[in-house]
């Protein structure tokens, strides 16, 4: 950890007469800092992409109809205060959204486009068409990865060798947020899963 003894050396030159206690707690500060506080994002338990829609021809301002109750809260969070319940066979529009998933690891097994089997490659928002916001070797970038997270003929990881040129360790988890308007004018966030379905585009 060079940047711990240079960051060190630099408080003693400017503090040389406060006590050792303080140093000992700045020097364990930095180990802190080292350890958790530089944490790239692929190594973070979840990537939040704002305004992103998961999917083929996604987009926000679309009609749905509630399936069966759809739980509304006041954040992204189920943790978060619940606001009400849109019930089944009522209608509301979704006006914008994030998507919150789990970074994974995508292992490569032949180059493609530039990505080579030794580089590291998390997969985070699933995009549409095969393609994913990705951190290529610590880069935030997009790829192809040749398959949908929700199925298809890649599969769910992309296990199939002679399609895909590399494979997710696990399949991707990750959650749809939308913030949305009921016809009872009912706002807030609801998870976009199977208790609904698009009628319609607004937009």
């Amino acid at each position: 950890m060079p940047f711990i003894a240079r960051a060190t050396d630099s408080w003693i030159h400017n503090n040389m007469y406060r006590s050792y206690s303080e140093l000992a707690i700045f020097i364990l500060g930095l180990i802190i800092l080292s350890l958790f506080g530089d944490l790239s994002a692929e190594e973070s338990n979840v990537y939040v992409d704002k305004g992103a829609c998961p999917g083929e021809g996604c987009e926000y301002c679309a009609l749905y109809i509630a399936k069966s109750e759809v739980p509304v809260y006041k954040e992204p969070s189920v943790e978060s205060e619940r606001v009400g319940v849109i019930p089944a066979d009522d209608t509301f529009i979704s006006k914008t959204g994030e998507v919150h998933t789990v970074p994974t690891k995508f292992n490569v097994h032949r180059e493609h486009d530039g990505i080579k089997p030794e580089d590291e490659v998390f997969a985070l928002t699933y995009l549409g068409e095969g393609y994913y916001r990705v951190y290529h070797n610590g880069e935030l970038t997009r790829a192809d990865l040749g398959f949908s997270p929700w199925g298809g003929s890649g599969g769910k990881t992309c296990n199939k060798p002679e399609y895909c040129w590399g494979q997710l360790e696990k399949e991707l988890e990750f959650t749809w947020w939308m913030w949305v308007i009921s016809e009872s004018s009912l706002e807030g966030w609801v998870i976009a899963d199977g208790s609904m379905r698009q009628i319609d585009n607004r937009g």
